[in-house]
């Protein structure tokens, strides 16, 4: 056998050696390209699909807007919650779904559609785009709910906030709620929690629930039981006197 093969030879032998193995390289460099435009090519998706829901809600926001202290007529809440809807409907995943959610519970809340409001914004604590929003929505929820009666499933809502951002407007719900109930100690103390709570961010607030806590009548505290040698020196020091 000669040493060295012929040129012949040696395309021959490259032909068969690429014939048996060209899949296992091609393949792997095919899936690298495709997994790596098909990542861009998501991502852009994802991008165009945040602009497009982006530049709705700005047109949302546009067509609710209102003059301070002016309501919004029936024509223009009609608009407002067509534009709404659809914004959920095609962007159900995105905080912008979640804003739009939120104020068509506001819409329902205002025309005293309560059941509505609690659909829209159990959607927003259920699936919220992130936990402050979801937070959010639970506060507002708790409100309607107290409103249609239930103050223990109110209460339950806002027991306990996960963000410290949100743990003073929980206790200053809480605190609204056991007024509404006539319970005006326990209103007391959660709007004292609320106060203790409040972040700095938001000290404007502070006198407004410092007002609230003044106009309740602060918990009673019970008095300690007096042990029966107490209560006869007691007695004995009524009868000297």
């Amino acid at each position: 056998m000669a040493e060295h093969l012929t040129e012949e030879e040696q395309v021959e032998a490259l032909k068969r050696w690429w014939n048996e193995n060209w899949l296992s390289i091609v393949l792997p460099v095919a899936l690298v390209l495709v997994g790596y435009f098909g990542w861009n090519g998501w991502n852009n998706h994802q991008l165009a699909e945040a602009q497009v829901a982006s530049d709705k809600f700005e047109g949302l926001s546009a067509a609710a807007e209102v003059e301070p202290g002016a309501a919004m007529s029936a024509e223009q809440k009609l608009t407002v919650s067509e534009l709404a809807q659809a914004l959920v409907a095609e962007h159900d995943d995105t905080l912008y779904a979640d804003m739009a959610n939120l104020l068509l519970a506001k819409l329902h809340v205002e025309d005293n559609q309560l059941d509505e409001a609690v659909a829209r914004l159990e959607m927003v604590v259920d699936n919220g785009a992130n936990e402050s929003i979801s937070q959010l929505a639970k506060a507002r929820l708790a409100r309607v709910v107290s409103a249609q009666g239930d103050n223990e499933a109110a209460l339950a809502l806002v027991s306990s906030a996960s963000s410290q951002a949100y743990k003073a407007l929980f206790a200053e719900i809480r605190g609204d709620i056991y007024l509404a109930q006539g319970d005006e100690g326990a209103a007391h103390t959660a709007y004292a929690d609320a106060l203790r709570a409040l972040p700095a961010s938001e000290f404007n607030r502070t006198s407004f629930i410092q007002l609230k806590q003044d106009s309740v009548a602060k918990p009673e505290v019970a008095s300690p039981e007096q042990s029966p040698v107490e209560e006869a020196a007691a007695g004995d020091a009524e009868g000297d006197a």
